[in-house]
């Protein structure tokens, strides 16, 4: 009896477990979301209005934020096709990038999988200096965002709200649907909706219908800095002042090439010459180029190159009333020393004002003495050094030409 009463619960459990799989396996119908991002198109084509040379690394910047892969593929062009502004295909997502002003520039977005109407996302980047590297690393940012939010089908309208958006930022679009395509079989004819027109633009955003990168991004730069700095000039003591600079500033998508003209004021500074006390003030003349690497982050080094002169002013008296009878100090006077310099810096990129630091070498090309007249001849005093280190701080002020 005890055999038999343990052998029958087993064929019972044995039995209720080989008929349960059947009824566990048919699995739940997948989510239509998942659906959605499974069948989404794996491939981005961006069209970009701009000039081909400030685009040179934009494909890669906008690939390294996809891990997916998804293929990126970037193209240029002159001018907006307005037909082909907000056309979308199955295979692919379709972005247009078109810059506005300086400060700003408008993306577009376009998926379609039929029968389903096209999806449309319209984006407004805000800019620091057209694309420059900040600007394309904030595009292909934006570019990313917005493909996923496609993707996940949390956002998209249709293209009669995208034709709006467009026209409210001073972009037209063409009414004409373009596909690469065929459209889908046609459906019982229903009363089209009346399709809302699209608003004029605003009165402050010229329309960019043809639209080009010298509009939107001028490599060109007009510089202004102002700053403070000090010279350690040996034994004519340190000399300090204000400096002033205007220049230009050319852009290329690795390097900024600057050309400037450059003065400071070192204030009239005392030092000693025994047997006499002098006196110099300087004012340092240069003309100046610069070159400052591609950046990818608020700071970035600079390398500047000047030539030009000191126009220094001097003055002297005798020191004590023991001084030598025999000795006269020269007349007051002003006269010019050649000199070069090199200067690096590290500067801090704001939106329109830049700050840096920089450290300079002056290199004297004119051997200065300070010399006395006595009545066996000329008697060295002393001789600045030929190589004057400094230091300055300066503010930069950039303007678009």
């Amino acid at each position: 009896m005890s055999f038999r009463y343990t052998f029958l619960p087993f064929a019972l459990i044995a039995t209720a477990l080989l008929t349960a799989p059947a009824l566990a396996a048919e699995p739940d119908p997948a989510p239509a979301s998942a659906a959605t991002r499974r069948d989404f198109p794996k491939r981005l084509l961006i069209t970009v209005v701009a000039d081909e040379r400030f685009l040179s690394t934009f494909q890669q910047r906008v690939s390294s934020w996809f891990s997916d892969g998804t293929e990126v593929r970037v193209t240029v062009t002159s001018e907006v096709d307005e037909r082909g502004l907000l056309a979308s295909s199955p295979t692919e997502v379709r972005a247009w990038i078109v810059p506005l002003s300086a400060e700003r520039a408008l993306v577009t977005f376009s998926s379609v999988d039929p029968p389903a109407p096209a999806r449309h996302l319209v984006r407004e980047v805000p800019l620091r200096a057209g694309f420059d590297e900040v600007g394309l690393e904030r595009l292909a940012s934006v570019t990313h965002s917005a493909f996923v939010a496609l993707s996940e089908g949390v956002e998209g309208v249709e293209r009669e709200q995208a034709e709006r958006e467009l026209g409210a930022a001073g972009v037209a679009a063409s009414s004409v649907v373009a596909s690469s395509e065929s459209p889908p079989p046609a459906q019982p004819a229903q009363p089209a909706p009346s399709t809302p027109a699209v608003p004029p633009a605003r009165p402050d955003v010229p329309p960019v219908r043809r639209s080009t990168i010298g509009a939107a991004e001028s490599p060109t730069s007009l510089l202004v800095s102002a700053g403070y700095g000090l010279r350690i000039r040996g034994p004519e003591g340190v000399g300090h002042g204000p400096s002033l600079a205007l220049g230009v500033q050319l852009r290329s998508p690795r390097t900024a090439f600057a050309l400037q003209l450059s003065g400071q004021y070192l204030f009239r500074s005392e030092f000693e010459a025994a047997p006499f006390s002098a006196s110099v003030q300087t004012t340092a003349l240069r003309v100046q180029v610069g070159v400052e690497p591609g950046r990818r982050s608020t700071f970035s080094g600079q390398v500047w190159l000047g030539l030009g002169a000191d126009l220094a002013r001097i003055s002297s008296a005798a020191s004590t009333s023991e001084a030598n009878a025999g000795i006269q100090p020269r007349e007051d006077g002003t006269h010019w020393r050649g000199a070069g310099e090199l200067t690096l810096g590290i500067i801090r990129h704001g939106e329109l004002l830049d700050v840096g630091v920089y450290a300079q070498a002056v290199f004297m090309f004119t051997e200065v003495r300070y010399d006395a007249t006595t009545s066996v001849g000329e008697v060295l005093l002393l001789k600045p050094w030929p190589v004057q280190p400094a230091l300055s701080i300066q503010g930069r002020f950039r303007s678009a030409l």
